[in-house]
């Protein structure tokens, strides 16, 4: 006889409940903005991807490092296999043009895996848990689950997931080298570590977990293992990103940008400290007490366990240290590393509370650990689902604006998706071919897939101090767009034959760029005032956009 298969129990089926909920909130809203791309560092990432095709294993950007972007440039390779029926059907040429037309399959290709990287880091906690602590509920892991910076990033094709991942992976492996002091331990805490640097630069604090947890474990380990686990990290850091080595200069260049951007943006380095400390705070959401239960936390392993709440503490201050040296506003994202050791600490709290056996203390914690992440996740999918200003304003110029014009707009991200006539694609097609750019590429597929008819679009020079990016980054960015430098004021912009200006309060503004501010008053006072698109709170999200009409003569 066949034995009854025994229902879920109400523990598995809440845990079920609750990973299909974590789920639902990273797929809500995984296609917002496309076609277009509203994340200003996404298609930079697509880029630097498909740009391995004629440089692989050399990137032509060294602002990330090499894991996320080559995994991307195999995933773009399945999809053309597939998209070309193993390339019977359609050329790689056909493939540039139906990125530079078509996007949407490539930035959601990378939005899945970012989404499920966020998601199995959690899972691999859970599992942790369960086997460490022996714990029913994987408190942790629900933080994680919920964290609304983590869901917030998974919903954008950037490496900040997989570096979480990687990250997870490695504090996995170094609580189990904490508890058995094992050489296999060593190895993979340094590979994880290795690969986590390779995908963000920012996860080289934990690095600091492989020797806490050689030398603070409670079984004693030869101290070889250490030296060998530090040279497993270094190597897969060296085979996941090889340009480190194979293009050095060019390599240690791009780490000099970002010290020319840190020395070139004035801060408070106590106020940034607090800044990035309040987003420790926060990992499990604003209003959650994810970072008080951190604290208890650790308080109390203090008390029990030292040598553990040692190496648990260790690397998120050290987190919190680097990152506060980097004054550009994207802490939440910077501290993902630390996120594991902080749902960690906290757990430990949740466990103090079990102890107390009082269900509706228990319950109360959980609602004011976990419910503030929650609510915030379901927010962050309800705005991405609302209506933008950028379609809405790119639509109406296509309607009102004759094709053929020539119109200033600021950065993509904050302007409406505008196409380019066939005559400006095969400009700078020819100007980026001359310079060695390998985005002369992309234009050379634009130009060959043209749709036909479009606009002269001109792009708003920027400045890498109110860009939060590196000086010769934004330089080379700019290099191979159509920038105008408008300091000198309309006139500059008649001269081009410009009709149309259009406005964001996400791109340039004179609070943000004081060097454009006489450009600014200059189009306000002289030019004609169009339209504008303003987000309605609860029905429209995206920048207020204003468009203005030049006149040909002063």
């Amino acid at each position: 006889m066949k034995k009854a298969r025994l229902p879920l129990s109400p523990r598995d089926a809440a845990l079920l409940l609750l990973l299909a909920a974590a789920a639902a909130v990273r797929l809500s809203g995984l296609t917002w903005g496309l076609p277009a791309s509203y994340n200003a560092d996404e298609p930079h990432i697509v880029h630097t991807a498909l740009a391995y095709a004629g440089s692989f294993p050399r990137p032509y950007d060294f602002k990330y490092p090499a894991l996320w972007p080559s995994l991307l440039f195999f995933c773009y390779g399945v999809y053309f296999l597939v998209w070309s029926c193993l390339g019977l059907c359609h050329k790689v040429s056909e493939f540039a043009g139906l990125y530079a037309w078509h996007p949407g399959g490539f930035f959601l290709i990378g939005r899945g895996l970012a989404a499920s990287c966020s998601l199995l880091g959690p899972l691999l906690l859970a599992r942790l848990e369960g086997s460490w602590r022996g714990r029913r509920w994987p408190w942790a892991a629900l933080a994680l689950a919920f964290a609304p910076v983590l869901v917030d990033t998974a919903h954008s094709c950037k490496p900040d997931c997989m570096m979480f991942l990687l990250a997870c992976l490695a504090w996995v492996f170094a609580i189990k080298l904490y508890r058995d002091g094992s050489r296999g331990s060593h190895w993979l805490c340094g590979v994880f570590i290795g690969l986590a640097a390779s995908t963000q630069y920012t996860a080289v604090p934990i690095a600091l977990l492989l020797p806490a947890a050689h030398f603070l474990g409670p079984k004693s380990a030869k101290r070889r293992w250490l030296f060998e686990g530090a040279a497993a990290s270094v190597a897969a850091f060296l085979l996941a990103s090889p340009y480190t080595l194979l293009d050095f200069p060019r390599f240690w260049a791009g780490m000099k940008d970002f010290a020319d951007l840190a020395r070139q943006t004035p801060y408070d380095a106590w106020a940034l400290r607090r800044a990035v400390g309040v987003n420790l705070w926060n990992f499990a959401g604003p209003g959650s007490i994810g970072g008080a239960l951190a604290v208890v936390g650790l308080g109390r392993l203090a008390l029990k366990e030292r040598r553990l709440a040692f190496v648990l503490a260790l690397p998120v201050a050290a987190q919190w240290l680097m990152v506060s040296r980097y004054p550009d506003g994207s802490w939440a994202r910077y501290v993902l590393a630390a996120y594991p050791g902080l749902a960690l600490l906290s757990a430990e709290a949740m466990d103090w509370a079990l102890l107390w056996r009082r269900p509706l203390f228990t319950l109360l914690v959980s609602v004011l650990a976990f419910a503030p992440g929650i609510l915030r996740c379901v927010w962050i999918d309800s705005f991405l689902l609302l209506p933008d200003t950028r379609p809405q304003a790119a639509r109406w110029i296509k309607d009102n604006v004759p094709e053929g014009k020539a119109l200033l707009l600021d950065l993509p991200h904050a302007s409406p998706d505008l196409p380019m006539t066939k005559d400006e694609v095969e400009e700078l097609e020819a100007k980026t071919r001359l310079a060695g750019s390998p985005r002369s590429r992309l234009y050379e597929g634009m130009a060959a897939a043209h749709p036909g008819g479009g606009y002269r679009i001109y792009r708003l020079r920027r400045f890498a101090h109110e860009m939060y990016s590196g000086p010769r980054q934004v330089e080379q960015s700019q290099a191979d767009a159509p920038t105008v430098d408008v300091r000198p004021g309309l006139d500059t912009l008649r001269a081009l034959r410009i009709d149309y200006v259009v406005t964001s309060n996400w791109g340039a503004e004179q609070t943000k760029a004081p060097e454009l501010a006489s450009f600014f008053e200059e189009l306000y006072s002289s030019a004609e005032f169009v339209r504008d698109f303003i987000p309605l709170p609860g029905e429209s999200s995206g920048p207020v956009l204003r468009v203005f009409k030049l006149s040909r003569q002063r």
